[in-house]
């Protein structure tokens, strides 16, 4: 009739954004399909999920119809955006061939959806606009970090991870860790329990190390220790971050923001280094470890939440114990109070389980001291990748107690990397054992060097005698 308004048609495009993979806070290259309708688009507008970002030149290749990608104007909701210019034709057909970087959050985004519009560069005109499912941000695949949270004491922490990636020599791993855990990574300190060659380590602060690559890191599971000092009180931003990069310092790979282990405010305890008899392949050791209590535990009173009632100890991938019966375990320490009847759980024969029998009066707690078991063991053949023993300390407050490291029960963790096929024990190569050598060595001399000038003190004196 002359008068009625027209609506311009808004057509619906097939779109679809494709990546190989994408880890969290990374560079990834997207690539991007899409198919328009009658009328050709000069401009594109890509909308990526929230808190994705484009860099300053994100186009890596156009086909034959993309000249240029660019970061333009976010959206009101903070999505970022990037606007591709076309070919001055505009786009016909499907678009092939488009492959664009973007850098990805360190989460995913509740909502993963991509939008494109396709506009006209000169009158602003709308003619379509597509929908995609997105990408999935890809973690570290089977990251795990285990270390003990007693405070102010010096212990292991174990880092286990796989990637999916090849990394060239020249490429580093890089941590960040709760505030005030100051690490240390120097010598012994640092183990490479399955790791490629590495130029050593480096601390940049009180939460922050790099470790150097030496040599080419292809697909596959790894682990390496280093050694942690826990601060007093838990530290307001307890997460942990792992990032694999290349030589280019690109992220190739990265675990962000694991959650941290609780920190034991009222215990004292550290690890009891591991000792075996024989390492050889299929044949039986005796292996002796535990832990030492620095201070004696506390009781009911004091830290009703820290209270332990059994200790599990897991083995590595492949070793099995040779216990038949109990006697065949051996507690090294007399002042560890057990229960009554049925304080040794070995029916598994991947783990132990000890059962303990304190607080049942105000005085029955653990004592200062050294708290060994030792008990027989078949070593496998080969020797697993991740080579490393567990001592946890389990919580009262959960009635089926515990049967695994990441058990709720679970309060304390020691890992312990193990020893090799072959290895002599009596080579102390490692942080806590190391330095405890160390230590006693160093109180050996002292005491050795008191002693003589003792010893000369009263050689070179006045005599005495008895009249």
């Amino acid at each position: 009739d002359g008068e009625t308004r027209e609506f311009p048609i808004v057509e619906e495009y097939s779109f679809q954004v494709l990546s190989a993979r994408a880890p969290p806070i990374a560079e990834v290259e997207v690539a991007l399909a899409l198919t328009v309708g009658i009328q050709k688009p000069t401009t594109l507008i890509v909308v990526a999920p929230l808190l994705f970002n484009f860099s300053s030149d994100c186009l890596v290749s156009g086909g034959s119809q993309i000249l240029s990608c660019s970061p333009s104007t976010p959206m009101p909701d903070g999505r970022k955006t990037a606007a591709l210019a076309t070919v001055d034709q505009g786009i016909s057909g499907s678009l092939q061939g488009v492959i664009i970087k973007v850098q990805t959050p360190a989460m995913a985004p509740l909502s993963k959806a991509w939008f494109i519009e396709g506009r006209n560069i000169f009158t602003d005109a709308q003619y379509g606009w597509g929908e995609a499912e997105g990408i999935e941000i890809e973690q570290m695949a089977e990251i795990a970090v285990t270390y003990p949270g007693i405070p102010a004491v010096l212990a292991r922490m174990v880092w286990r991870f796989k990637t999916q990636v090849l990394i060239e020599s020249g490429g580093w791993l890089h941590m960040e860790l709760p505030e005030d855990f100051n690490p240390q990574c120097s010598g012994t300190y640092l183990e490479p329990i399955a790791l490629p060659a590495t130029g050593g380590c480096r601390i940049l602060d009180s939460q922050t190390l790099v470790i150097y690559l030496n040599a080419t890191m292809v697909p596959g599971e790894y682990a390496f220790g280093i050694h942690v000092t826990p601060p007093t009180f838990a530290p307001l931003r307890n997460e942990l971050t792992l990032i694999l990069y290349d030589r280019h310092g690109n992220v190739r790979d990265a675990a962000v923001d694991l959650p941290g282990l609780d920190i034991q405010d009222k215990l004292k305890i550290q690890e009891s280094h591991l000792q075996w008899t024989s390492s050889k392949p299929l044949r039986s050791s005796v292996v002796t470890l535990g832990f030492e209590a620095v201070e004696p535990l506390p009781d009911l009173v004091v830290a009703p939440v820290q209270q332990i009632s059994e200790i599990l100890i897991t083995f590595p991938v492949g070793f099995t114990h040779l216990i038949d019966e109990e006697h065949d375990f051996t507690v090294l320490n007399e002042d560890m109070p057990f229960k009554e009847y049925g304080w040794l759980d070995f029916m598994q024969k991947d783990r132990l389980r000890v059962m303990l029998n304190l607080n049942q009066s105000a005085w029955m707690t653990l004592k200062t001291g050294v708290y060994q078991f030792r008990f027989p063991v078949l070593i496998p053949s080969p020797l697993p990748i991740f080579n490393v023993w567990y001592v946890a300390l389990c919580s009262p407050n959960y009635p089926e107690g515990c049967n695994r490291i990441t058990d709720p029960a679970v309060m304390v963790v020691f890992p312990i990397p193990g020893f090799k096929l072959n290895q002599e024990y009596g080579t102390l190569g490692v942080g806590i054992a190391a330095s405890a050598a160390h230590r006693r060595a160093q109180a050996f001399c002292n005491w050795s060097l008191g002693l003589g000038l003792l010893l000369v003190a009263l050689s070179s004196g006045p005599s005495l005698s008895l009249r």
